[in-house]
């Protein structure tokens, strides 16, 4: 009967979502900071919110794992949970992405760093933009959303088009 993996209870899983909400509140503080420091041309805020999406992403690893191994059949309304904190998330990340790259791309100057912070965003969006056409998730966050995501690119776009040297793979390579 036993498949040799770990059963886990309701219990553990909730505690787990209840660290995942507290991550999501923490994160919204810190967009709010981010998109304020942004303006006086600080990255620090934005890659404090990008560390705790990180912490928030690592924690949705494990809930889905669980998820998959819970003890109890009943696992509706814990997933239900799990999905909207997924999609709460999400849409922040692509919202305080969003008005980061304005505010970016308003700058004449990118400041230092600001290559890998471009790398990372791609890959993050193209992420959230994947998790969110997932069935379970489709249709359930309206097209504000996907208006913003779509948004959050093109910015993106621009501010990587005004700073092509920013994303010169070649140089690594040639010596």
């Amino acid at each position: 009967m036993s498949n040799g993996k770990r059963k886990y209870t309701r219990g553990e899983v909730k505690e787990l979502l209840g660290a995942l909400e507290r991550q999501c509140r923490e994160a919204a503080k810190l967009a709010k900071m981010a998109e304020v420091e942004a303006t006086k041309h600080s990255f620090h805020a934005y890659r404090e919110f990008r560390d705790k999406v990180g912490e928030f992403q690592a924690l949705v690893i494990l809930i889905e794992q669980r998820l998959r191994n819970l003890a109890d059949a009943r696992s509706d309304d814990l997933r239900d949970q799990f999905e909207r904190l997924d999609m709460v998330m999400l849409a922040l990340l692509v919202r305080a992405s969003m008005r980061f790259f304005f505010v970016l791309s308003a700058n004449p100057i990118l400041p230092m760093g600001a290559r890998e912070i471009f790398l990372q965003e791609l890959r993050s969006l193209h992420d959230a933009s994947e998790r969110l056409r997932r069935p379970n998730y489709a249709g359930k966050m309206g097209a504000d959303l996907d208006r913003d995501l779509e948004t959050a690119s093109l910015i993106l776009e621009e501010i990587i088009d005004k700073a092509p040297s920013l994303l010169n793979f070649r140089a690594a390579t040639t010596g």
